[in-house]
């Protein structure tokens, strides 16, 4: 950087922002070094009880918030954006409890995020050492003249005393200070970058990590266009072989009608002929009904989540419970893949599973919207493909969610669907 640009006010911005950032680390890094060490310390030592494993979890749990309010001071002061890993397993979720509970402890981000915090504190040192010697003899020199009076005669460094001793210290002190002025934005400047290397290499994802949250991404636009395809062949044969069918038939009786009235002949013949329209034509519209539902139904759009669900479990012949948990507003994509879960399993709960009674439960939880169904009837069911579930798990999977089927023999059965929000 050119002189010139060290006169700027962005220069001596950055500086102040790296300046704050080291003289932050030690205590964050004592912070941070001394809660790990200890709880890691205490789960290893309750390993054999009871309490060692949901202490080791609780701990887990802690690096994962301290290594995401590192990643949120980096970005606030520097202005570094780290995104974190892209595999983020959680306890919640729709496996066994004992397959998640070691996905959470085999996570390779949770521990590359424990080392991180446990080199926070020799990094720290080194940053906030650098800094405060840096900047204090930059501005204990430049600011010599205002108290340099005040140190005895007998304690000068470079002379022996005396006005000439004296001047020649204060001289000699201004300008080892405007050069640590010159040198201390740089060299905190370099310290901070080599510690952000540190930072991006430990709470930021491994290049593995990108490759299989691409691979998901790839694999869930797969979905989704295959889904989309599905969907526009289900409309046309629903139009063909139900709406599109009836108009053709409403056609022809309105037809017949006018040739039986411009012949001049019974009209009781050519009412009833028009009567019969007219349910046909009640009828088209219902299927139509249903079937803009089915793409996306207007009350979900106009009213939200809650108001769908309990107007789809009214016309539902099986007394349906309704729990909708939801703090805020999900996606819209998020709203529609959860009515759709719950509108197939009831359907599914009506017509195969004779069951007497159906729950449904749809809750936040953390960054995703869990959706469970669960019916009292025979079971049975499973996600075979070309069935309505495999079509859900499609459209769930779409958005990066998982949707499981537990339907043994003689029930009950549960449809569980975690849709991320993000």
């Amino acid at each position: 950087m050119t002189a010139r640009a060290m006169l700027t006010t962005s220069f001596w911005l950055r500086s102040a922002r790296e300046a704050l950032y080291a003289l932050a680390a030690l205590p964050l890094g004592v912070l941070w070094f001394s809660a790990v060490v200890t709880l890691l310390a205490l789960s290893a030592g309750l390993a054999i009880t009871l309490v060692g494993v949901p202490l080791l979890l609780l701990t887990l749990g802690l690096v994962r918030v301290a290594g995401e309010l590192e990643r949120r001071w980096a970005e606030l002061v520097l202005g570094e954006r780290i995104t974190s890993s892209a595999a983020r397993p959680g306890l919640q979720g729709p496996d066994p409890w004992w397959r998640r509970l070691w996905a959470v402890v085999s996570e390779g981000a949770v521990w590359r995020e424990t080392l991180y915090l446990l080199l926070q504190l020799p990094a720290g040192v080194a940053l906030f050492a650098a800094a405060v010697t840096a900047w204090s003899v930059a501005l204990g020199g430049l600011t010599a003249p205002a108290w340099h009076w005040a140190i005895p005669q007998s304690e000068l460094l470079w002379e022996d005393g005396g006005a000439l001793g004296r001047a020649v210290e204060l001289g000699g002190t201004f300008v080892l200070g405007a050069i640590a002025l010159v040198a201390a934005p740089w060299i905190v400047h370099v310290l901070v970058r080599g510690h952000g290397v540190l930072r991006r290499a430990l709470l930021g994802p491994t290049r593995g990590e990108l490759e299989r949250a691409a691979a998901r991404s790839e694999a869930g636009r797969s979905a989704a266009v295959a889904s989309a395809v599905a969907d526009r062949q289900r409309i046309e044969r629903d139009l063909h072989d139900g709406a599109q069918a009836r108009l053709v038939g409403l056609a022809v009786d309105l037809g017949r009608a006018r040739e039986r009235l411009e012949a001049g002949g019974d009209p009781t013949e050519a009412v009833e002929l028009v009567r019969a329209a007219h349910e046909e034509a009640k009828v088209a519209l219902a299927e139509v009904r249903d079937l803009a539902r089915g793409i996306h139904p207007a009350i979900l759009a106009d009213r939200g989540l809650d108001p769908a669900l309990s107007s789809l479990a009214a016309r539902v012949p099986v007394p349906v419970d309704v729990s909708v948990r939801l703090h805020e507003p999900a996606p819209v994509e998020v709203e529609a893949a959860a009515y759709f879960v719950v509108s197939e399993s009831l359907a599914n709960a009506a017509r195969h599973a004779n069951a007497s009674r159906v729950a449904v439960d749809v809750a936040r939880e953390g960054d995703a919207v869990v959706v469970e169904v669960r019916d009292d009837g025979r079971g049975g069911a499973s996600v075979s493909a070309g069935s309505g579930l495999a079509g859900l798990r499609e459209r769930v999977a779409a958005l990066d969610g998982v949707l499981v089927v537990d339907s043994p023999a003689g029930g009950p059965t549960v449809v569980k669907a975690v849709i991320p929000c993000a």
